[in-house]
This record gives structure tokens, sequence and C-alpha cells, in this order.
């Protein structure tokens, strides 16, 4: 008989542009082991229920109406035999889960990773995060560093934190159209080298610094395009911004947000890819560009360093230092030809051990290492 767990999952669309839209491999893979209800908060299904025994969507916009329904929904898999209750980034499904088993018994884990101690919130929503840590029966985020850092910030035991990396699906990220068909799909102007941006557009993704990273290397040469992937709070300004810069507006281009099941395309015609975050977790776009075979000048903020082979190290700077990430750029951008493909095989091995077969047993391995009481 498998083990029966429950996954609750905030937010699942196809057409998500976040990486929610991961979940739906993982859960396939490891439904060869498991028996999983999956319930959704909102958004929308198809008929693939990714292997899962029974999937509900909640999908209502009301927080009050969304809480009744999940309560429900949760004590209803409790009552019929799942004991285990694995939450991805809700905390409001993850302190009723928390409630609900404290009463009936079994086990809640809270996946949570990135670095919230950085940034003030307002005080309701520092009581909620705090509560929803220690309400559940397990912490899990992505590396050893940040359990660490989770227990430090938050008082939880080390011994109730578990490790999970992300995963990737290096396939997907191999199988796409010729590069110079992309780039004339993507219209790349002829001879030019691409940087991409592909995340949130806001201040703790490191959205500030594009511009004048861009300003200082076009300086030098202008053989540089960059492609900007994605929306977020500081899309506006950027973009005001660009139209009163004539000398960088011929060299970027502001594409908006990109579905996820498209993005391996622009990784196809990036050579580099840039995260100057403020903040991270276990960046999921720092395995699409390892699989993708793209170099990756990045901050040295949450597990980045943890995550990116040894090669990488040097294009990892502080997040603050502009000319670090100019000094990154240049010198990935004069590389020669043998230098890549050297680089682009040590990327494309290390996302391997990430891969989504690796991971799913890492998870299932969460539930059945220790059963539910």
């Amino acid at each position: 008989m498998k083990h029966k767990i429950c996954y609750i999952l905030p937010e699942y669309r196809e057409d998500l542009a976040t990486h929610f839209s991961y979940i739906g491999n993982l859960l396939r893979e490891a439904n060869k082991e498991l028996e999983t209800f999956l319930i959704i908060e909102k958004g929308t299904i198809s008929s693939d229920t990714f292997g899962c025994e029974k999937i509900k969507l909640i999908g209502s916009s009301n927080f009050f109406l969304r809480s009744v329904k999940l309560k429900f929904w949760i004590f209803s898999a409790r009552f019929h035999g799942y004991r285990d209750f694995y939450v991805h980034y809700s905390f409001l499904s993850a302190i009723t889960a928390g409630m609900i088993v404290r009463v009936f018994g079994g086990r809640v884990f809270y996946w949570n990773c990135g670095e919230p101690w950085k940034y003030k919130r307002s005080f309701f929503r520092e009581r909620f995060e705090r509560l929803a840590y220690h309400v559940v029966t397990y912490l899990v985020t992505g590396t050893e560093k940040l359990a660490v850092e989770y227990s430090e910030h938050y008082r939880i035991l080390r011994e109730k934190i578990k490790i999970m990396p992300n995963w990737i699906d290096n396939e997907r990220f191999k199988n796409i159209p010729q590069r110079s068909d992309l780039r004339k799909e993507f219209d790349i102007p002829e001879g030019k080298k691409v940087v991409l941006f592909t995340h949130r557009l806001s201040y703790r993704k490191g959205s500030r610094m594009i511009m004048s990273v861009a300003r200082d290397i076009l300086t030098k040469r202008d053989d540089v395009y960059f492609i900007i992937a994605g929306t977020g709070p500081e899309e506006k300004q950027l973009r005001a911004r660009l139209e009163q810069s004539p000398g960088i507006s011929p060299h970027m281009r502001f594409v908006g947000a990109v579905p996820n099941n498209e993005i391996q395309k622009y990784f196809g015609v990036a050579d580099i890819f840039f995260m100057p975050s403020q903040e991270e977790g276990f960046p999921r776009v720092v395995l699409e560009a390892m699989a993708s075979g793209v170099p990756i000048v990045g901050s040295d903020v949450g597990s980045v360093p943890e995550i990116v082979p040894p090669a990488l190290l040097p294009y990892i700077v502080d997040p603050n230092d502009q000319p670090g990430f100019v000094k990154a750029l240049s010198t990935l951008l004069s590389q020669g030809e043998e230098q890549n493909e050297k680089m682009r095989t040590e990327l494309q091995a290390r996302a391997l051990q990430f891969e989504t077969t690796i991971v799913a047993k890492i998870f299932i391995n969460l539930f059945l290492c220790q059963k539910a009481p």
C-alpha cells in the first residue's frame, strides 16, 4: 500500500510564470510511490491530475471563504486517512493544517525557502509567519546554510528543519529549437550577445541594478543586448528610464511576464544570465540557467554559492557591488568559445544533480524515513 500524503499548493495554472508550475513534475514522479491528495488554493486545473489520487481546487479569491474551505478539505483529508500534510509556501494552509494535526494527529511539512529576515514586514505579517513556523511539525528548506539561518532567526530547533533542494527537468532545457532559429523568432540584432534577466522586477530581486549595469557595459562595447523578462512593482519605473536613455534603448527589450513553460526559449538565446538579487533562497532560475548551459553572473545571497559549480564562483558577487557585476559580465562576454564550451559542460553536469527523479526520492523519504504518529 502506498504512503498517503496531502499536498497543498497556493496556486496553479499551466501558464504560470512562477516556479509553482514545476510542482506537477515532482508529483508525477513521487506518485509512483505515494498516494497524494492535492489541494490547490486558487487557479485552474486541466484533466491532468499529476498522478494524484484526488485533486481539489478551492478557487475562492475571498480570504475568509478560502480559509473556511481549506479547513474543511484539510479536515476531510485527515478524516480519510491522510496523516502527512506537505504545504508549499502558504502560511494560511500551514497554520490550518498545523492546528488540525495537533488535535487529530499527523504531521505537517512546510516548505519555505528565502531570507525573509532581511526585510521588515508589518507586525501582523511577522507574527503570522512566525506562528506558521512553530505550529508545523517540520520546516522544509533548500540547503543546510538556510536551515541554520532559519533556526537562528526564528528559534526553530535544528532537528525540526528538513533539507530538500529544488529540482529541474534538464531535458526540457536541452530539447529546444536551434539557437539561430530562436534568435530570428525573438528578433535579436545580428552579432549581439544576449544578457538575460528573468525574475520579478522588484528591489529584492535586484532590478534596480539593471539600467546602471547596462549603461556601464554599453560604454565599453556595443555588441550586447539585454532581454528583461518579468513583471513587478519596479517595471513601470524601469521602462520609463529606458525611454529616457537613448544610449541604452536600442540594446534592451522588456518582454513582460513569460509563462514558465516557455522560458527555456529565452535561455536558449542567452549568452549570460544576470541575477543581481538582494535576497534569494534556492532560486529555480539558477537551475534553469545551468540546465541550459548559460553562465551566471549573480549575487552572493541565499544558497546561490552552494548551487553553482566552482567555476562560477568568481562571478557571484556582493549584491551591492555594481562594479563587480560589470566586471563579471565583461569577463564572460569576452570569453572565447573554448572557455564557453567548458563552462557549459560544467553547468549542465551540475544541473543533473538536481534532476526531478533525484529530488523526488528526497521528497518521498521525508515521509517514509519516519512514519507519521
